[in-house]
């Protein structure tokens, strides 16, 4: 089959939050696989493609990629994804592969799908996220692709913000008890790391806040706000991505993880472990991370990267082509609070302004005729001008009508006060609030 960058991923809502634990390679083959079927399919086919187009898609630089991709494969049939089907009330544990089969001779190999997936990707008519398939295929760490995901598919279903619990979270993304036990090693390792390589390749990212369980206490949650897709041309990050290092040493791997993560990215760039650990302990995360972005936006000065970097905290370098991107990502934050700001309140204003007339219509309808009759008599008598001639000529109106409405639900009714609309809604507005509230 040909590979097609163009080509859409459709999957269902429900895979993209299942709970599932994949390399980059692992999730780019099974992309790829996704984006062969066909909106008509009534059942999953054995996909098979040349071994050395998969290899260049996916970018392996290795000698053999068939030995590689036969690791891959061979994972990916043994591989387990868990979702919860509240429909059905049923728990599925299953693999991502039935089979793959490789054609040495031919220098193909053939994969097909699990069975019980095909509720998840097999002729969807609602409740979906896709994309084109070359989205991910840039990607280089394994979260960025879960996290773009996760915004596609939020944001598909309008919904902008959202809390995950903690586990549940690392549930999803497949980590294990032991790794970034430490909410700083997850916030770099995982929330960071994904959000920085999202901003960067496609412009559009996320932020996120901590939900922490009583004033400085545990974090149990994280507040996600997915940005919309408006049109925005910022593509640099403020601050590099922690690379991935994923040919490294088990023994190099643990003594990262008793190590601040930025204390570990000085070592990679030549920093002694000792100075590494001083450094982290004396700077700020953010001062550190930008002083690395200097060396990586001027090459061609650094002779000695470690001692660079060492000078440029010393010595509190700056960069002015830094300094504007992180007022333009600022600029940026302030407008995007102010919007959603302003998109809250219209909506407070909206539900209040509908509660207020059904409040009202309730209260009218309960009227006797006569008294209706009087209440009109009274309104065409405020009236003059045009109005006037208009209703001249209108014998039959009632509640509907949004002069007369005006008129009796300013004088003859009782209102509702945007205080008792409030307390049943249970939204709190501090004054400021308020205020802006009726300048909407």
């Amino acid at each position: 089959m040909n590979i097609n960058k163009k080509s859409l991923v459709v999957q269902s809502n429900r895979l993209v939050e299942a709970k599932y634990r994949l390399s980059v390679e692992e999730q780019k083959i099974i992309k790829i696989l996704v984006s062969q079927i066909q909106k008509e399919d009534e059942d999953f086919k054995d996909y098979e493609f040349r071994i050395k187009d998969l290899a260049e898609l996916l970018g392996m630089e290795h000698s053999n990629p068939y030995g590689v991709l036969r690791v891959i494969t061979k994972k990916l049939v043994s591989r387990v994804l868990e979702f919860y089907n509240p429909e059905t009330s049923t728990l599925l544990q299953t693999s991502w592969l039935s089979s793959a089969e490789y054609k040495t001779g031919q220098g193909t190999v053939a994969m097909c799908f699990d069975p019980k997936l095909r509720p998840l990707l097999l002729q969807l008519q609602s409740y979906f996220t896709k994309y084109e398939l070359g989205h991910i295929l840039r990607f280089k760490g394994r979260y960025t692709i879960r996290f773009f995901e996760f915004r596609k598919s939020f944001l598909g279903r309008n919904k902008k913000e959202i809390v995950i619990d903690m586990r549940e979270l690392r549930e999803i993304l497949g980590l294990k008890k032991s790794e970034y036990r430490e909410f700083f090693n997850f916030k770099v390792r995982v929330l960071e790391s994904a959000r920085l390589e999202l901003l960067e390749k496609t412009g559009k990212s996320f932020t996120w806040e901590p939900v922490r369980q009583g004033q400085g206490g545990k974090v149990t949650a994280i507040r996600f706000l997915f940005e919309g897709d408006s049109v925005d041309e910022y593509r640099e990050p403020v601050v590099p991505q922690l690379p991935e290092t994923p040919q490294r040493e088990e023994s190099d791997r643990q003594s990262d993880e008793n190590q601040p993560p930025v204390a570990v990215l000085l070592t990679r760039l030549g920093v002694s472990p000792q100075t590494a650990q001083e450094l982290a302990g004396r700077y700020a995360e953010a001062d550190i991370l930008e002083k690395i972005a200097i060396v990586e936006a001027h090459p061609e000065y650094v002779k000695n990267t470690a001692g660079f970097v060492i000078t440029a905290l010393q010595e509190d370098w700056k960069d002015a082509k830094i300094e504007e991107r992180k007022r333009h990502e600022e600029r940026r934050r302030e407008e995007q609070v102010k919007q959603e700001r302003a998109v809250h309140l219209r909506a407070i204003k909206q539900g209040f302004e509908m509660h207020a007339k059904n409040h009202g219509l309730q209260q009218y309808e309960q009227l006797p005729e006569e008294t209706k009759r009087c209440f009109k008599e009274e309104f065409l008598g405020t009236l003059s001008g045009i109005l006037a001639n208009r209703y001249a000529h209108k014998p039959e109106f009632g509640f509907e009508d949004p002069y007369y409405r005006g008129f009796v639900m300013k004088y003859k009714l009782s209102a509702l006060s945007l205080e008792e609309y409030l307390d049943g809604a249970g939204v709190s507005l501090d004054p400021e609030d308020r205020q802006a509230l009726w300048t909407l």
